[in-house]
Formats: structure tokens, C-alpha cells, sequence
């Protein structure tokens, strides 16, 4: 009898052992399935995930200042991120291929800026919280995108202040984000930084499909029909004001907007270090006609990081000036325009050429079935932006 017992006992332990043990994997395989990190407690308020590739633990403080510990050869150790801080996260960011990232130095996710889902109003606040939200949205249903992308908020300190107390302008910020982004994301090749007011047109296009095609030497000019590996792709204004100065100074398929960037690991370090330390040249050091420099870079050290044209002026000095940085960087499109003979401006090109943003669309694209880039950039017209994010969401 008292054997019985036992083994009826050891019985009933063992199924109960199996049903907790279901119900623990069931949890673990909801949590997995739903991991969505907008509340990032996970691992930048306790700081800590853990890299299994490198047994390395990486930390990130909640903070002004972001410390990163990582292995040496992805160390960005030169470069400061103080003011910029990575802040949500919709991923599982140790196992995605590629990474989506923006940021802004409002903050969608406080409480204070947190509006009605019908709010139509086009202030930053509600623009930076809509692309936040369609474009999670996306990467978290989208068959293409679930299973290897992951997209990142960063916010900039408003005022960000530097160590001399000069006030850096935000769009500066996208760079040191960069370095936090690619630490933050160990297992991952391709980064697709979008401005705030960006949105991408296609449901099923990874930035790993972007790079592929898009680093494809096949279309303009002394085409080599070759695969390359750029360490950044940035795209070309498609027409207006910035397309004639570049013309004007004659910088050929140096003629950047730098709102979209589309990075690859293993050559963007030099290129983040070079185009951060330009920050510190002086004046004189840009591109000049009859004494004339191309905008975003004039006036004193304060003046000029002040400047919001000045990262943007800073990678097409680089671009001109150095050659390495020319053999680094690929711009698109390719194609130059007859009509206009212009490598600059490719409004003028007929028939579609690859190419990364369109940065002078006046009508929300979406999974369209017509030649496009790949991302829409609002950069006149923003309520254009909330039309692209609510038909995305639906």
C-alpha cells in the first residue's frame, strides 16, 4: 500500500512537471512570437542583452550618455554619443539580418504627446509617433520583413550640447545613432536610416533587398556590370533648389540628400569616422565657386554645427575631396540625364533607374505595382506623411 502510494504520487508529480512545463513553453513561444520591444525595459533600462556569437554582454544606459560594451573590432569607441539615446525597439535584436532606424528629439512615446489614433493634426509630435507606429506595424507583420528585420527610435537631446557648449543641430545626430544601432544590433549586415518624415513604399522589401539591387553598377555612364559593396548608398535630390547648387559647383553624383542612408557593416566605420570628424574642419574647407562656399558651412565652429545643412554639406565635401571616401560611398541613381546633361539632378531621367528616395513625391505610395523608389521623403507636403502611414496601417 505504501508503494502504491508513492508511485501514484511520483505519478501525479510528473503530470503536474509536464503540464507546467507545457504551459512555461507555451508562454515562452507567445513571448517570442510577440516580442516587441516599445517599452525597451528589457535591455536599455537594465542596460543588458546578451550576444551569443562573441559571449559578450552589451550594455545601454537610458541616458544622455551611452556606453557600449562590444568586441573591439565592432568598437566605435571614438566616437561620443553623448545626447543620443536609443529608445524602442520592435525585434528581436539578436537575430535580425537588417535593422530600420529614425529618430527625433521629440519623444512619440511620452505620455504628454500620446494623442487619439483619429488625430489628424500634421505637428512633429503626431508625424514622428504615425511613421513610428506603420512602419512597427510593418515589420511586424509584413512575411518579408518579420522574421529578419528589425526597426529602432533613437531620441537627440533638445538642446544637444556639446563638450565646448556649442548646440549641435539634430541631423547631425543620425551619425553617432548609426554606431549605437550597429552595436546595438550585432547580428545584423544592412542599416536603412529614414528621416522622421520618411516612409517606405513597398511592404515586402527588406533593406537587404534594397542593397542588392541598388549596389548593382549597371545602369549610366562607364557602367562595369559589377555586384559592389559600397558601405553606404544615399540617393540624389530628385529636382529643386539643392540639385542647381550642385550643378551650379559642378559635384556631379556627389549631389546628396542625406534623409535616407542605406549602410553595410563592413565598410561604414570609416565613413562614420571620417563624416563625424569633419564636423571639427574649419571654414575654408568646402567647396568654393569665385570664393563662394556651397551652403551649410559658414560662419564660426558654433554657427556652422548649428547649421541644418551641415552633415549634409560635410558628406559631399568628403565625397569630393577624398578619394577614398569616393570609392566608399555609392550614389543613386546612376543614370544621367540627358535632357538637363546633369549626373546631379536625375529628375530629368526617362524610364526608371534604381534608386533609394524619392524626396520630391507630393502623393502617399504605397505597395504599388509601378517603377518606384523605395522610400517616399516628404520633406514639403507633411500631412502626405499621416495619408502613408494610416493607408500602411490598414
Amino acid at each position: 500500500m505504501v508503494v502504491h502510494f508513492s508511485i501514484m504520487t511520483v505519478k501525479n508529480i510528473l503530470h503536474c512537471w509536464h503540464r507546467l512545463v507545457s504551459v512555461a513553453l507555451l508562454l515562452f513561444g507567445t513571448l517570442l512570437l510577440s516580442i516587441d520591444l516599445t517599452t525597451i525595459n528589457f535591455f536599455l533600462s537594465s542596460g543588458k542583452f546578451y550576444d551569443l556569437s562573441s559571449n559578450t554582454t552589451i550594455t545601454s544606459s537610458n541616458s544622455n550618455t551611452n556606453l557600449i560594451n562590444i568586441p573591439s573590432h565592432q568598437s566605435l569607441t571614438w566616437m561620443n554619443t553623448s545626447g543620443v539615446t536609443l529608445s524602442h525597439i520592435q525585434g528581436d535584436p539578436t537575430s535580425c539580418k537588417d535593422v530600420i532606424y529614425t529618430g527625433n528629439t521629440r519623444n512619440p512615446f511620452k505620455s504628454s504627446t500620446i494623442d487619439d489614433d483619429n488625430d489628424k493634426n500634421e505637428n512633429d509630435s503626431t508625424i514622428v509617433r504615425k511613421q513610428w507606429k506603420s512602419l512597427a506595424h510593418i515589420v511586424r507583420t509584413s512575411s518579408s520583413l518579420r522574421k529578419r528585420t528589425c526597426f529602432a527610435f533613437f531620441i537627440v537631446s533638445s538642446p544637444w550640447i556639446d563638450h565646448g557648449g556649442n548646440e549641435i543641430h539634430p541631423v547631425w545626430a543620425r551619425i553617432p545613432a548609426t554606431g549605437l544601432i550597429m552595436s546595438a544590433f550585432p547580428k545584423a549586415d544592412i542599416f536603412l536610416y529614414m528621416d522622421s518624415d520618411a516612409l517606405l513604399v513597398f511592404p515586402d522589401k527588406t533593406p537587404t533587398n534594397m542593397y542588392k539591387e541598388l549596389a548593382f553598377d549597371g545602369y549610366g555612364e562607364n557602367a562595369t556590370f559589377r555586384h559592389l559593396t559600397p558601405g553606404l548608398i544615399v540617393n540624389k535630390p530628385f529636382t529643386g533648389w539643392l540639385c542647381g547648387e550642385c550643378e551650379r559647383y559642378g559635384l556631379g553624383h556627389g549631389c546628396f540628400n542625406s534623409g535616407v542612408l542605406l549602410w553595410h557593416r563592413s565598410k561604414a566605420e570609416s565613413i562614420l569616422k571620417a563624416w563625424w570628424n569633419s564636423r571639427k574642419l574649419g571654414e575654408s574647407q568646402n567647396v568654393f565657386i569665385e570664393h563662394e562656399g556651397f551652403s551649410g558651412w559658414d560662419g564660426n565652429y558654433a554657427e556652422r554645427i548649428g547649421d541644418k545643412m551641415g552633415e549634409q554639406n560635410r558628406l559631399m565635401y568628403l565625397y569630393a575631396t577624398d578619394p577614398d571616401m569616393r570609392s566608399a560611398i555609392w550614389p543613386v541613381p546612376r543614370k544621367r540625364s540627358v535632357e538637363h546633361n546633369s549626373e546631379s539632378c536625375p529628375n530629368g531621367i526617362a524610364g526608371y533607374t534604381p534608386c533609394l528616395q524619392n524626396d520630391f513625391s507630393y502623393e502617399a505610395t504605397w505597395d504599388t505595382t509601378e517603377p518606384s523608389c523605395y522610400v517616399n521623403h516628404y520633406t514639403d507636403d507633411k500631412k502626405v506623411v499621416l495619408k502613408h502611414a494610416e493607408t500602411m496601417m490598414e
